[in-house]
């Protein structure tokens, strides 16, 4: 009889733990990962670990976050999150967080001016002051296409201005505070990065548009791209996923990086951005859907100097060679609490992109390793181009 009141309770437990498993099973298999936007593609495991490796060796500065984007032949192979959108909150990074990107905020200035030109709008080698006749007249007259190539004559700009935002409200207060300065040099004898060159873009398209820059690239650009994880930094907006901005104190220290207002210079440093986004508006200009084939000649085009030197810089973006010949264009941007690099190789259909929320150079940044991973694995080097002193031997 003892047998049998002790043996039939033993006997309903381990038919209900059956069923408690069996239940929490089918709960599990319904639930939903994690993160579904992360892509991790098997056919480039090896290619993921190693840029994995890279990223991790380059967090080791700090408790920050980085998100990489990597495309080949328009397929995402590799989308993913690492290290701290938030350290203090412990909120992980992911393909959703956004950044800020920095001077690559400039590539939208110059995408505006050329819809603008496909549009019958303006012409880009016409002289600035045409359209915007207001302007005070400078010593030399300089183009549109000046101040997209960066050699209107306009001295190397910072993002100081950033850390004292109560003193211009607006673009157009940006650039009316410069307005008695000279030019350094005459247009196409030299080129060099200059923010208010950006700026006086975005005043051009105000003035054609007769809408707040913000607002026309949002109508012109964002939308139409299909860019909807890509918006102006109000710092006034509860935004969704928008990283923790931080920075390095002068022993290379971690800390929150200081509060900032870049609307009123949005064109050269005022977007977020993620690494997704960023990826995907690189595809469609790899496959050059939206512009017209005039629009991209002008901004993958090199600029050519007076004296026949031919620069790296087309209208708004950086055009490259690597060490085997392989075309690049680069957008490469950093600014307070962010970072951003672009890169798109359109013989080789890949498509790089990273963010992470310090301010840092792009050499710093894995993204160069990243890059060459995938074009190995796309475009293996033979032995003899890996080792040229094998074929010196030979």
């Amino acid at each position: 009889m003892k047998r049998e009141i002790y043996s039939t309770p033993k006997r309903f437990i381990h038919q209900f733990s059956a069923v408690a498993i069996l239940l929490f099973t089918l709960a599990s298999c319904s639930q939903k990962p994690h993160n579904p936007r992360v892509v991790l593609n098997r056919d480039y495991k090896n290619e993921i670990l190693k840029g994995r490796e890279a990223i991790q060796l380059y967090l080791i500065g700090g408790n920050f976050g980085v998100s990489v984007s990597v495309s080949v032949d328009g397929q995402t192979v590799w989308s993913e999150g690492l290290g701290y959108a938030n350290y203090e909150l412990k909120s992980p990074a992911s393909p959703q967080t956004k950044y800020r990107i920095g001077r690559s905020s400039q590539m939208f200035a110059a995408m505006a001016i050329a819809r603008l030109q496909e549009q019958g709008k303006l012409n880009v080698h016409d002289s600035f002051r045409k359209y915007v006749p207001n302007y005070p007249e400078k010593q030399y007259d300089f183009s549109i296409y000046n101040l997209g190539t960066h050699t209107a004559g306009f001295p190397e700009t910072d993002n100081s201005l950033l850390m004292n935002p109560d003193k211009l409200k607006d673009l157009k207060a940006y650039v009316h505070a410069s307005d008695n300065d000279s030019l350094v040099y005459p247009p196409n004898e030299y080129f060099n990065v200059s923010d208010y060159g950006s700026c006086l873009l975005g005043i051009l398209a105000e003035t054609l548009e007769h809408k707040s820059y913000p607002k026309l690239v949002q109508e012109m650009l964002l939308d139409t791209l299909g860019l909807h994880e890509t918006m102006i930094d109000n710092p006034g907006y509860i935004t969704a996923n928008r990283a923790a901005p931080y920075s390095r104190n002068f022993i290379a220290q971690i800390m929150n990086a200081p509060a900032i207002d870049s609307r009123f210079v949005a064109p050269a440093y005022g977007y977020l951005s993620t690494a997704d986004d960023l990826n995907k508006l690189g595809q469609k200009l790899m496959n050059r859907e939206f512009f017209s084939d005039e629009s991209y000649d002008l901004f993958f085009t090199r600029n050519k100097l007076k004296n026949g030197y031919v620069s790296e810089l087309g209208f708004g973006w950086t055009i490259f060679e690597d060490r085997q010949g392989r075309t690049v264009y680069i957008q490469q941007g950093s600014t307070i609490g962010g970072s951003s690099f672009l890169a798109i190789f359109p013989e080789q259909k890949l498509v790089v992109s990273l963010c992470t929320n310090i301010e840092d150079r792009t050499e710093s940044m894995p993204s160069a390793k990243i890059a060459q991973l995938f074009l190995d694995r796309i475009e293996p080097l033979s032995p003899e181009a890996e080792d040229p002193q094998a074929t010196e031997e030979q």
